[in-house]
């Protein structure tokens, strides 16, 4: 019995621990569940994870090449516009402190002429010392004050210039963006930088020919108000003279209004040369007419003409002549003439009564057949201030604007020296001192006559006064056909050259002209032909003339002599190729037409 119950107790046991093993083993199934859970979870963690990484990773591979494509982009841009980048980390916001960093791009220092970190190192010394020192001090502040700016409102642009590499200034503008730290302190600046020398000296130009053009508008609006005056006070003259004349029954009186007739008329005539000549400049046709001259009879012949004006002023002139200077020259004799009568003329004018007046003449040297002469005329007159010799050869300015007023003139005689004396290969200048006188001087080269026949045929005529003055029935049986449309003028013609025997006929235009001559064309030994006429011109005229003499074969052809007040070496020129023989302007100078009539009758 003992036994039975002792194996039913061992069953008995035995089941209890078959039930603990099962309770066991299904605590173990579920830990082994939940743990297999667990792992599920962690793979799809994992797999989320790792798919949240490749998207990561992607982003930051579009980032970057987003990136990189950007600064392609900025590159590029740099590049098209020619900026420079710069850079400055900046420590405990202070512009100066020591261990700022600093750094300048390769564009950077490529606009300023360098090409690395040795020619134009990364420190602050780099920027400072190549400002202009006019722009210094605004440069430097204009950054400081950025820097010093806690609201960030203050925007960083400005214009500076920069000294490149050649030594040369540049202008340039520079942009700045600040970035700020925590505290609001900048612990950057960067910027771009471009050159903007071409505008800005495009700029600068367009003020500067605005200042120029208002100046040159001033100076030609008070040139021509005393061009109003001079023209006006000489016609005021002629008008209320021939009024006098006229009205007067004494031959006396009658004769000194001629007299003050003439004199006025002479000097309109001289301003009236002044404005061509000028005309002549401003349009670049001022041109020499070289031929062989006598130097000391020019001389004479300006000295007789000023030496009227020095003795009204009881003034004492001194002529000086160097030996060495040769007696026969070659070239413009008559704008020789014309500088030096222009400087006689001025120190005449600016030397009070009594004073003392030089001219020297002098052979400065001699090179290669040309002759360099120097001429200077001396007063003792008010003398001209530093200021005001600035203003002298200028055209339509004169040393001071109440001289015009007090002296009278133009002020267009030194413009026209000096063209006529820079023509001559020459230079002109003054030396003087306010009221302490005036020393005008110029130099100019012409050449040394070697022409013997021609030299003995001038120096034949050295001891006559006038060798145009006309002489009673010097050209008599010779014959003049005048075709002048303007009656006055072929009066004039006619009463100067009354006495001469010469016999005069006249045609009112071109082709009453052609017709007369055609009709008898032995009857004329010369002919006057006015350039511009109604009907037929003299261009057209003449052309007419020379075709009728090739027609007609005949051995020799009339002279035709043109007039015209156009003076322009084109205007001349033009009349040679119509067939013209030679040319005088008008107003008529009675020497210079018996000179022609000599000439060719």
């Amino acid at each position: 019995m003992s036994g039975e119950n002792e194996n039913e107790d061992t069953v008995e046991s035995l089941q209890l621990q078959i039930k603990k093993l099962n309770r066991l083993l299904s605590l173990q199934e579920k830990k082994i569940l939940r743990a297999d859970m667990v792992i599920s979870t962690c793979d799809r963690v994992m797999e989320m994870l790792n798919a949240e990484r490749l998207l990561q990773e992607k982003n930051l591979i579009n980032i970057h090449e987003e990136n990189e494509r950007q600064l392609t982009l900025l590159n590029a841009v740099v590049k098209a516009t020619k900026i420079g980048l710069w850079d400055v980390g900046i420590v405990d916001n202070d512009l100066f402190h020591p261990e700022n960093t600093f750094n300048w791009s390769n564009d950077f220092r490529k606009m300023l002429g360098y090409s690395d970190e040795i020619d134009f190192p990364n420190v602050f010394e780099s920027w400072r010392s190549r400002l202009h020192p006019d722009d210094e001090e605004k440069a430097i502040s204009d950054v400081t004050k950025y820097v010093a700016d806690s609201t960030g409102t203050m925007p960083y642009d400005v214009e500076y210039r920069l000294k490149k590499k050649d030594g040369e200034y540049g202008y340039f503008r520079a942009y700045g963006e600040a970035i700020r730290g925590i505290e609001g302190g900048v612990i950057r600046l960067a910027g771009a930088l471009m050159d903007i020398s071409k505008e800005k000296n495009t700029l600068l130009n367009t003020e500067r020919l605005r200042q120029e053009a208002e100046v040159a508008s001033k100076s030609k609006s008070n040139f021509l108000a005393n061009m109003s005056h001079e023209m006006r006070t000489p016609m005021n003259a002629i008008i209320g003279m021939t009024a006098i004349g006229k009205k007067s029954g004494e031959i006396e009186q009658k004769n000194h209004a001629l007299n003050k007739i003439g004199d006025a008329s002479s000097h309109l005539l001289g301003v009236i040369n002044d404005v061509l000549d000028m005309a002549k400049i401003e349009a670049n046709k001022l041109e020499l007419s070289p031929v062989v001259f006598n130097f000391e009879r020019m001389l004479n012949k300006i000295l007789a003409v000023i030496n009227f004006r020095v003795e009204e002023k009881q003034q004492k002139l001194i002529v000086n002549v160097d030996k060495n200077l040769p007696r026969f020259l070659i070239g413009d004799d008559q704008r020789l003439a014309q500088i030096i009568t222009n400087l006689l003329s001025n120190a005449v004018k600016f030397t009070p009564e009594g004073g003392k007046i030089l001219l020297d003449a002098s052979l400065e040297g001699e090179s290669g057949g040309k002759c360099e002469i120097r001429i200077e005329v001396k007063d003792s007159g008010i003398g001209i201030s530093d200021e005001q010799k600035e203003k002298l050869f200028h055209a339509f300015e004169q040393a001071e604007a109440g001289i015009s007023r007090q002296y009278g003139g133009t002020g267009l005689g030194l413009t026209i020296s000096k063209r006529i004396v820079e023509l001559m290969e020459g230079r002109i200048w003054i030396e003087s001192e306010l009221g302490e006188g005036a020393k005008f001087a110029f130099i100019v080269k012409v050449l040394r006559s070697e022409n013997a026949e021609v030299n003995e045929r001038l120096g034949m005529t050295d001891n006559t006064n006038d060798d145009n003055v006309i002489r009673i029935g010097e050209f008599s049986g010779k014959r003049l056909l005048v075709a002048e449309d303007i009656e006055i003028n072929r009066e004039i013609i006619i009463a100067l050259l009354e006495g001469t025997g010469l016999i005069i006929d006249c045609a009112e235009n071109g082709e009453v002209a052609v017709n007369m001559i055609e009709e008898n064309y032995s009857k004329y030994d010369v002919i006057f032909m006015d350039v511009q006429m109604p009907v037929m011109n003299g261009h057209k005229a003449t052309r007419r003339i020379r075709s009728f003499e090739a027609i007609q074969d005949f051995k020799t052809r009339i002279p035709i002599v043109a007039l015209t007040a156009n003076v322009f070496m084109s205007d001349i020129e033009e009349c040679l190729a119509a067939g013209m023989d030679d040319h005088l302007g008008k107003p008529l100078d009675i020497d210079k037409v018996v000179e022609k009539l000599r000439k060719y009758l």
